[in-house]
């Protein structure tokens, strides 16, 4: 970049994306230093242009898997390895060897793949994947742009159902599991936590003294909650006996004796699929006894807010999938208007043709 004078005009030459720009400035040589100034902030915080470097589609799926290892949670890292290993094998198939050839017409193609074996759910959760591993490419500069902007989630009508486990079904399911696995369960009934937060629950996270429960992050794990924000919730009685009933082994509620967890987040959704499997249950997973947690407590009259913290949502909107399980709410809020004198009505209202 230069700024020079030509005849009597002042110019500023630069280049943006190997293409040579030069302005004119006429002959306010103090606006062409200005304009050059403001090219080199620009510049410093890329905000000038992109100048693609070269690597193989192949090669960054492995650099961007090498990030997640390092920047995501356990648990995410290996949902996301185990997502991009299928995605490679396609891109594989497909014989695609650039970032850029991850389009819209690919993407129709992949999704084609995904659903003959899964829910468009399912789908959704490659996408926001894939999206972001374009996303940190152009951040890094090996592309220009995303070329799956604009590319849509499929609309999942079953996604809008909410699955909750009845009292008989309860039942069968801690009557068929082994005591490690009927703690889980009622563990995670009478918390709504999530497998993860379960996983790297520690005996230091429980105030017994005052009857609650800390959700916070392992950073030597690998593992944060959801909304990176640490929640308390209150304990009941049930809970805080089963709890104390529990053998201190370790660090961890869950341990294996030597201050490490006892199993990753996937090994207790994969033990209660097996039970499920056991007792004929179909349409469930763990995930299901945190929306059995959050059901109860909608269809009992606990209001959305607190729901929401209990839950750890991060806005009250995603705990209103649960609001229709409590008409009876509803009616009741209706209820509660008074206007003070009784409204009586316009006689004109009831009878127009007056």
């Amino acid at each position: 970049m230069r700024v020079f004078k030509r005849g009597k005009s002042w110019y500023v030459d630069y280049r943006v994306n190997d293409k040579r720009i030069m302005k004119s400035f006429g002959r306010q040589k103090a606006m062409a230093d200005l304009y050059a100034k403001d090219l080199e902030l620009k510049e410093a915080r890329g905000e000038l242009g992109l100048v693609e470097q070269k690597i193989t589609l192949q090669a960054f799926i492995q650099k961007y898997i090498d990030y997640c290892r390092i920047n995501k949670s356990t648990s995410t890292y290996i949902t996301d390895e185990n997502r991009l290993k299928r995605f490679r094998d396609f891109v594989e198939t497909e014989g695609i060897n650039k970032l850029r050839d991850v389009d819209h017409a690919f993407m129709e193609r992949f999704k084609a793949n995904i659903l003959q074996t899964a829910s468009p759910s399912t789908f959704n959760h490659y996408l926001v994947l894939i999206k972001g591993l374009l996303n940190k490419a152009v951040q890094w500069q090996f592309l220009r742009s995303n070329p799956l902007a604009g590319f849509k989630k499929m609309q999942n009508d079953s996604a809008k159902q909410i699955r909750y486990l009845t009292a008989d079904e309860i039942s069968e399911i801690l009557n068929q599991a082994d005591p490690l696995m009927e703690r889980v369960v009622k563990i995670a009934l009478l918390t709504g936590i999530r497998r993860s937060e379960l996983a790297f629950l520690e005996w230091s996270d429980i105030d017994f003294k005052n009857k609650l429960i800390t959700i916070q992050a392992k950073p030597e794990q690998g593992f944060h909650p959801k909304s990176y924000k640490p929640r308390s919730m209150p304990m009941s009685s049930e809970l805080e006996k089963l709890l104390l009933d529990i053998p201190q082994l370790g660090r961890f509620v869950f341990d294996t004796g030597s201050g490490q967890p006892l199993y990753e987040p996937g090994t207790y959704s994969k033990k209660f699929i097996q039970i499920l499997r056991q007792v004929g249950i179909k349409n469930a997973s763990l995930h299901t006894l945190r929306y059995t947690f959050a059901s109860n407590l909608v269809m009992s009259e606990v209001d959305l807010r607190t729901v929401q913290g209990l839950l750890g949502h991060s806005s009250v909107s995603i705990t209103e999938k649960y609001s229709h399980l409590s008409p009876s709410h509803i009616r009741k809020a209706v209820e509660l208007l008074h206007f003070g004198n009784k409204m009586e009505t316009n006689s004109a209202f009831r009878n127009p043709s007056r």
